[in-house]
């Protein structure tokens, strides 16, 4: 028997779902069933504001349509992500981008069983990573791009040690705060995640993000956790496949409960 999870990631310009899954005895590994991606026109989603909550439903609809075992769902914890500067009031009543997810999910027939930051699911994605695919105790870095500012974290045995957020007043450019984030450590990789294209655009690639931190670099990838039997819609653009770090994060959520 294998418990089920969703994570749900609404980007400015599409929804993605991950569904993983998990043994329910013994430390078996995590594994990826599926995941799917459904576009969102320019301007439905600004922010943490969801702005034509009825073509995110749609869209959020179709994703649930699409997935193989959708009858599932039902009993499934769904986890949702929300930008970090939302969720200074944790309650729902009195926040509206709360609020606001928990009704579209519900639109599409979904009951979240949590909302979570995005910034907090996508460090819990590239941990897990790391966990699988490093030696025991490596020292890396784990860096997310999300619309609103990059998020860095120095990471060793599964505990923070330092962490960086850029724009930030003590950091005059994002190259000096990955400088300052890794420090004097000796750091066996990078894990990226999140739009790859943010940080192309002021001009970092890959390379330039390794040269800063004084270690090889490597984007995230949900394919690489393909559950057997699972079926994943797969991209051929690998900036593409790192977006998913949320949805992921969010699904590892539920499995581990």
């Amino acid at each position: 028997m294998r418990r089920f999870a969703a994570g749900i990631d609404i980007a400015p310009l599409e929804v993605r779902v991950v569904i993983a899954s998990r043994a329910r005895r013994g430390r078996r590994p995590v594994g990826v069933e599926w995941i799917g991606v459904a576009p969102l026109a320019s301007g439905n989603v600004s922010g943490a504001h969801l702005v034509e909550r009825a073509a995110v439903t749609e869209a959020l609809s179709s994703l649930c349509a699409r997935w193989p075992r959708r009858r599932a769902m039902r009993g499934m914890p769904c986890a949702m992500g929300i930008p970090a500067g939302a969720t200074a009031d944790c309650a729902v009543a009195t926040n509206p981008h709360l609020q606001a997810r928990i009704e579209v999910a519900a639109a599409a027939g979904i009951a979240l069983a949590t909302v979570d930051s995005e910034p907090s699911a996508a460090l819990r994605a590239l941990v897990h990573t790391a966990q699988c695919t490093l030696r025991p105790g490596a020292r890396f870095i784990a860096l997310w791009a999300g619309y609103d500012g990059v998020y860095g974290w120095r990471v060793a045995d599964g505990q923070v040690l330092a962490s960086v957020r850029f724009p930030a007043r003590e950091h005059a450019d994002l190259e000096s705060a990955l400088r300052t984030l890794a420090g004097n450590e000796g750091l066996e990789r990078a894990l990226v995640g999140g739009e790859l294209h943010l940080l192309e655009r002021v001009g970092l690639a890959l390379a330039d993000i390794g040269e800063c931190v004084g270690c090889s670099v490597a984007a995230f990838e949900c394919v690489s956790f393909a559950a057997g039997g699972g079926m994943l819609a797969r991209h051929a653009d690998w900036r593409r496949a790192a977006g998913f770090a949320v949805a992921f994060g969010l699904a590892l959520s539920g499995v581990a409960e």
